[in-house]
């Protein structure tokens, strides 16, 4: 089992993301109104936060909420029931409750979290490609009784609380998991390599996707790749801790491809017939030409492929490779957003191909919170890279994080 948290001020959105418009099983509600719609549960919380903002006026709390995620593995979950995710999300908070140091006893004597009498609602979710259930809370920040639950070191604290049941359930200690699992992306990496004719990131990065893996690829403003993260489950790896020597790192990979395709002996060629001295300069020029310009229409237009869950179904879809080389060079990380490079050109991917409702959903979901308008849509005339521009730059704009700050009260 694994858990993270950390403190978020886009709790509307990750309402939404965490219940899916209520298409997620809901585990269990706390000190809120049962069967409340997804906005109804957030409303509440906005609610009891407004009765402490006075409060609060002096030093307005920008991160209103705490996302908890918690992941047990297949094995220690099969067969659980609601009533059995019910009484384990219990259990985990209460653990959180009790944590007063990190993990490495660096940070003792912190103050203790109350989300056991906080406003909190926790839903099951299972990963879309290896189906791996976890849980997603929203935590309000503001307890019952007003007073705010410290999130000093929380990401640190809720890896102790993991451990801590771990141990009593007799479950594998998650340094243990994420060696095998670093491992394992390790292997899954040098073997990919070793199929690539040349190495291209593109390349790299479908083929870790096709084998159940989410990439993240960190670029800089001349759209050249610094670092990179492989997601397996809810575990992120980034590429410094593969493998031995940083030799997957975007500085030392391609030159540990070239190692791993050493140069073979070259074929004997034949030498190609000189022009033929007789013919007209002009003649031989034009029938270079020509054949140039065949080659070119003859050879194959590439497309670009990935795979999104839409409607709780999972779809390829697939675009031209120069729209896509648009899109990827249009992408501009807003400041303070939780998405990344690739998060937002899948956005703009969706737009592209018209799926403007699960485009606005995912950007949702990072922290976004810009509706998509009227009137929005390809022109009729609009060449193809105009239109991959536009949606680029409207995925910029609907990742662009939500700010919300506390007025002081009138």
């Amino acid at each position: 089992m694994i858990a993270k948290a950390r403190p978020i001020e886009h709790g509307q959105a990750m309402t939404n993301y965490a219940t899916k418009d209520f298409r997620a099983d809901i585990v269990k509600v706390n000190l809120l109104t049962e069967d409340l719609p997804p906005m109804g549960m957030w409303d509440e919380m906005v609610l009891h936060m407004n009765r402490f903002k006075q409060k609060f006026a002096r030093k307005p709390i920008d991160k209103t909420s705490i996302r908890i995620e918690v992941s047990p593995s297949m094995n220690e979950s099969d067969g659980w029931t609601l009533d059995d995710w019910r009484r384990f999300t219990e259990e985990f908070v209460n653990e959180l409750d009790q944590v007063t140091k990190t993990p490495d006893g660096k940070h003792k004597n912190l103050a203790r979290t109350n989300i056991k009498n906080s406003q909190y609602f926790a839903a099951l979710h299972y990963d879309a490609k290896s189906g791996i259930p976890h849980l997603h809370l929203v935590v309000n920040r503001i307890d019952k009784d007003g007073n705010i639950n410290d999130c000093h070191f929380i990401g640190e604290r809720a890896v102790a609380a993991a451990q801590a049941i771990n141990q009593r359930h007799s479950w594998k200690d998650p340094m243990e998991i994420r060696e095998e699992h670093l491992r394992q992306i390790t292997d899954d990496c040098y073997d990919i390599l070793r199929q690539m004719p040349a190495f291209s990131w593109l390349d790299y990065k479908t083929h870790l996707e096709s084998r159940g893996y989410k990439v993240k690829l960190q670029r800089d403003k001349e759209n050249v790749v610094r670092g990179y993260s492989v997601k397996k489950g809810n575990s992120s790896y980034k590429a410094s801790e593969l493998g031995t020597g940083r030799k997957l790192m975007p500085s030392q990979i391609e030159h540990t491809w070239r190692k791993l395709h050493p140069m073979q002996k070259p074929m004997d060629v034949q030498a190609p017939k000189p022009l033929d001295s007789k013919r007209p300069a002009t003649e031989s020029m034009s029938t270079i030409r020509t054949s140039s310009s065949q080659a070119k229409s003859t050879a194959p237009s590439t497309d670009y492929e990935q795979v999104f869950l839409i409607d709780g179904e999972q779809k390829q879809l697939s675009i031209p490779e120069i729209a896509y080389k648009v899109l990827d060079s249009n992408i501009v990380v807003p400041e303070n957003s939780d998405a990344t490079h690739e998060d937002i050109l899948k956005v703009a991917m969706l737009l592209f191909l018209n799926y403007v409702d699960a485009a606005t959903a995912m950007s949702e979901s990072y922290g976004g919170g810009g509706g998509i308008g009227t009137g929005w849509g390809k022109d009729k005339d609009e060449d193809e890279l105009e239109w991959a521009r536009r949606c680029a730059m409207k995925a910029n704009w609907l990742c662009k994080p939500i700010v919300r700050k506390w007025k002081r009260g009138k």
